[in-house]
């Protein structure tokens, strides 16, 4: 008689690498007895953690702090993804097989990674962290290298933190796996592009999509918080700083507003540590190269503190008047080496000496540089300009204006676009020009400078009518001319640009909808109502892909046909359906429409005739507004001008 299978017992306690990252221990046919996640990370199977008694301790609930919520922390601090996981069985072909590289690599303590480390509330020991964040990078190291080659071609043009010659040989030659800093920064930069991947950033053939998402952005963020060092003092150096700033930016692009506040928090706090904000601080002995990534990162982060500050409010930490630091110098990346800055060769042009029969001239490249760098001319120029409507607002706090004292003189736009557009005529004409990608970064990184001088432009313009008042037809002037500026910059472009790109559509929208809500006549209407359609067509070719798209091109559109029906059951002329109330519209936009709502809330009588045109004014019904994307409370908005979705 043959006897029942045993049943396999369910592990009884889980080893010291599964019960810190709380995940689930199983068994596995390793020979060495690990279980099957140690077994995928390659790192010891131990269960050396002091044992505990079992249930709520007495003086938790004392102390007012839930057990549930602790230990739902400590799993989201500590708890990479099963992506990571999954990422590791394939890289690693097999569970059984291991090089004798890695070997070494995997028994080699990180010594130097758990230098410095504050434990999180809740950790015995950090070893284990920093080992399995080491097997997930070793198991990745193809998969990095790819993103880190992506990085210097849809985000490096817009955040040049990294030399780009010495970051790609760090990476190559895997000096992230033993300098905690470097490796943070890694992770970072790999979940920005592997999140702005995700979200159709990608403008060439060289790269195939799934590749680079699959980690996802996520996973990389995880191992990027989990490098940064609980207690601050201990992270020293621009590796830290910079893995902050770039947390910050791939929050925005995976919208976790709350996290871009906190990691831009870290950064400015690093940079007060450090004297990131004057030169004199900085230590003696930086190489060029150094001096140069400290620069690029320093105001690289000013303008997205500006920018912030517009879209979600908040404060400018570091001001320009408060900063000594010199802008990056106007060189390529393979003119800065750590024995000194080079100088580019001259090349061929026009308008040039004349020699004999031969004309020839030698002038240098333009560098892109100088396009970046007139760019933060630009938001500094944001941030008097967000000083000036800052004040307007500010006796509402109960102090003393003091401000008057020092002779503000009052800006207009007209006065200030003067003198910016000025400024933008000298540059160099790749700088105002936004010819089609090419796949060729040499020349598609001065695309992505035009692009982004516009996209800054605009948003300053914007800025700057939000102090004025202005009438319908100036508003819908400029939120046209706004469009038609986006319009003709390269889809490609702006999709690299990706997400914050729609924070700055969105002030196109609160001006439209500041039209929308405000006295209309039929022109200003169906001009108006023409506007918002386009627009929504923008943000639908923008959001296409986006893993967190808000969908406001989608509400946008909503919105108008809700507008539209209402306009219809307004009409006192007899249509038989809404699809000839549509083609009349848009055949006719001279054609009378009239709205129970006018200026003094009473109804008006319209005909036929030629007497419409000089109809009275109405309003459309405030709750045909309530889902608008964007807030058209400016007063009770969190930024001055409410640029992001709500």
């Amino acid at each position: 008689m043959s006897q029942k299978p045993r049943k396999l017992q369910r592990v009884s306690m889980a080893c010291d690498f599964c019960n810190r990252r709380s995940i689930k221990c199983s068994q596995s046919e390793d020979p060495l007895g690990r279980c099957q996640n140690c077994l995928d990370f390659d790192v010891p199977c131990t269960f050396d953690r002091p044992a505990k008694r079992r249930g709520v301790k007495a003086a938790t609930r004392a102390s007012g702090r839930d057990p549930q919520f602790v230990r739902a922390s400590v799993n989201h601090t500590n708890n990479p993804t099963a992506a990571a996981t999954a990422s590791v069985r394939r890289a690693s072909g097999s569970s059984t097989s291991r090089s004798p590289h890695r070997a070494s690599i995997s028994a080699d303590p990180w010594s130097t990674f758990n230098h410095g480390w504050s434990a999180a509330e809740g950790d015995d020991d950090n070893g284990l962290l920093h080992n399995s964040w080491k097997a997930f990078a070793i198991a990745c190291d193809r998969q990095i290298r790819k993103l880190v080659q992506v990085y210097f071609e849809i985000v490096y043009p817009i955040f040049p933190l990294f030399h780009m010659p010495s970051f790609i040989e760090q990476v190559n030659s895997k000096k992230h796996l033993c300098n905690q800093g470097l490796f943070a920064s890694t992770m970072a930069a790999c979940s920005l592009v592997a999140g702005r991947a995700r979200d159709g950033a990608l403008y060439s053939n060289r790269w195939d999509r799934e590749e680079l998402i699959d980690p996802p952005s996520e996973t990389f963020f995880t191992a990027a918080r989990d490098s940064i060092p609980r207690d601050l003092a201990t992270a020293q150096g621009i590796h830290y700083m910079r893995a902050c700033a770039l947390l910050a930016i791939a929050s925005i692009q995976n919208g976790q507003i709350k996290d871009m506040q906190k990691y831009s928090g870290l950064y400015h706090t690093l940079t007060s540590m450090d004297g990131l904000y004057d030169e004199k601080l900085w230590p003696k002995d930086l190489r060029p190269v150094e001096t140069e990534e400290r620069r690029r990162l320093f105001w690289s982060i000013y303008t997205l503190d500006i920018y912030s500050t517009i879209v979600w409010g908040g404060v400018i930490r570091y001001r320009e008047a408060h900063s000594l630091v010199r802008y990056p110098s106007e060189l390529d990346d393979e003119f800065i080496t750590d024995r000194g800055y080079g100088v580019p060769s001259v090349s061929p042009g026009f308008n040039s000496l004349l020699t004999s029969n031969v004309t020839v001239v030698s002038r240098q490249p333009t560098p892109w540089l100088r396009g970046w760098n007139f760019t933060t001319d630009l938001y500094r120029i944001l941030e008097h300009i967000v000083d000036c409507n800052r004040r307007r607002f500010s006796s509402a706090n109960g102090t003393t204006p003091v401000w008057s004292l020092f002779n503000s003189s009052s800006m207009s736009e007209p006065a200030v676009m003067d003198r910016v557009l000025a400024m933008y005529s000298a540059l160099p004409s790749q700088f105002r020009e936004t010819p089609p990608t090419t796949g060729d970064m040499s020349k598609d990184v001065f695309g992505f400078q035009a692009a982004n001088i516009q996209a800054t432009l605009q948003l300053l313009r914007m800025v700057l009518l939000s102090t004025e008042e202005i009438g319908v037809e100036r508003k819908c002037d400029v939120a046209g001319e706004l469009l038609s500026v986006f319009r003709n910059v390269p889809i490609e472009y702006l999709k690299a640009i990706s997400s914050p790109l729609l924070h700055h559509l969105g002030g196109i929208g609160y001006i439209l909808g500041s039209v929308m809500e405000g006295n209309l006549s039929q022109v200003s209407y169906m001009r108006a109502r023409t506007l918002l359609l386009e627009m929504a067509d923008l943000l639908e070719r923008l959001e296409m892909g986006l893993h967190r798209a808000s969908g406001a091109g989608e509400r946008l559109r909503s919105q108008v046909d809700r507008i539209d029906g209402y306009m219809r059951t307004s009409l006192l002329l007899d249509f038989t359906s809404s699809s000839d109330v549509t083609q009349v519209i848009d055949a006719n936009p001279e054609l009378a429409v009239t709205s129970a709502y006018t200026q003094d809330t009473h109804p008006v009588a319209a005909s036929t005739d030629a007497g419409l045109d000089q109809m009275s004014e109405f309003q459309l019904p405030p709750e045909l507004l309530s889902d608008w994307p964007w807030s058209l409370d400016s007063h009770n908005a969190e930024g001055f001008l409410p640029l992001a979705f709500e």
